[in-house]
């Protein structure tokens, strides 16, 4: 096989860290050599999975307001906030050259950068297939699929993360949903200033070069994006920003602001309702491994939940509502 081409791109414009691996990936075949693409964004952009609902993900206003453009990727997975303090490495592989399971393609993609950040002499690990995690919380965003022929895994290790402009700019008109989902995001998310680890980003770059080229068992040479390719992937930047590509799945009888949120492989928020004892009651949860953790209830007429609240921790999501008036 034809050695690994490893791009190392740098801090290029926001557009270019979504649009090379997409362009790479619709130009893959047989004769295309397998790629891996190391780089960071200039400015920070907000990136929607490829089968999510736009205007139930985003407040289209605040993201105006905030100067933040959307990418609709052709990855799925949940809509994620990308800026500057994010290292980027993104691995396009024709799909005859990768595991046929997601675990194992999972597992061969991503040894390299659990293997940078052990080198670093921290506690990381590959957690529920495709999630990083140090001491139990999240340091890397990581999606896959195929695109065309190829097979492609990216993610990113978080230097710092803006978490108030990841949340401002949710589509969550329950206050209470979006107060639990601030919570449990800062409680299980984890970035290199937290850990106090003094390293750069272009060193953090190094380590993860120097990882896959032990982890791949294949040579790897260091090289650059052709015009064609550049040039694909400023088409590919129009496109995933154009509006009839971000209106691909409308708004339907059923959508609506989301109802459930990952934060991560261990954490989820959830909207519920119920109508009981001429009360409605609208529920917002703090879940994990569907056990509740937290939980804020509102109603109609109002009334206080606070003991309720404290009594349903700890018991399962699916039995709230038998729970609610005991």
């Amino acid at each position: 096989m034809k050695p690994i081409r490893l791009i190392n791109l740098g801090v290029v414009p926001s557009w270019q860290t979504q649009a090379v691996y997409h362009a790479l990936a619709k130009r893959m075949d047989d004769d295309a050599q397998d790629t891996i693409v190391i780089c960071r964004p200039t400015e920070p952009y907000l990136c929607l999975g490829y089968h999510q609902v736009l205007e139930s993900i985003f407040d289209l206003v605040e993201c105006e307001r905030r100067g933040l453009p959307v990418y609709r990727r052709r990855l799925g997975g949940g809509a994620t906030y990308l800026d500057k303090n994010q290292i980027f490495y993104q691995c396009i592989f024709h799909h005859t050259r990768t595991p046929a399971m997601a675990k194992d393609i999972f597992g061969f993609l991503l040894d390299a950068p659990v293997a940078a950040l052990q080198g670093l002499g921290v506690n990381a690990n590959l957690h529920d297939i495709n999630e990083i995690e140090i001491n139990g919380k999240r340091i890397a965003g990581t999606g896959g699929g195929r695109i065309g022929d190829a097979t492609v895994v990216v993610g990113n290790v978080l230097f710092d993360f803006d978490y108030e402009a990841m949340t401002a700019v949710w589509k969550t008109p329950w206050t209470a949903f979006r107060l639990l989902a601030q919570q449990a995001l800062r409680q299980n998310i984890v970035t290199m200033k937290d850990l106090s680890l003094n390293i750069s980003m272009d060193q953090m770059a190094d380590l993860l070069i120097e990882a896959y080229a032990k982890s791949m068992k294949r040579p790897l040479e260091m090289g650059m994006l052709t015009s064609e390719e550049i040039l694909a992937a400023e088409e590919e930047a129009t496109e995933m920003t154009s509006s009839d590509y971000l209106a691909l799945h409308k708004v339907n009888v059923n959508s609506g602001p989301m109802r459930m949120l990952k934060i991560s492989a261990r954490a989820f928020i959830r909207y519920d309702e119920v109508q009981s004892n001429n009360c409605d009651v609208q529920g917002n949860f703090w879940l994990s491994d569907e056990i509740i953790q937290s939980v804020i209830l509102q109603s109609n007429p109002e009334r206080e939940w606070h003991s309720t609240e404290q009594s349903l921790c700890g018991t399962p999501f699916k039995d709230w509502k038998e729970n609610l008036f005991l």
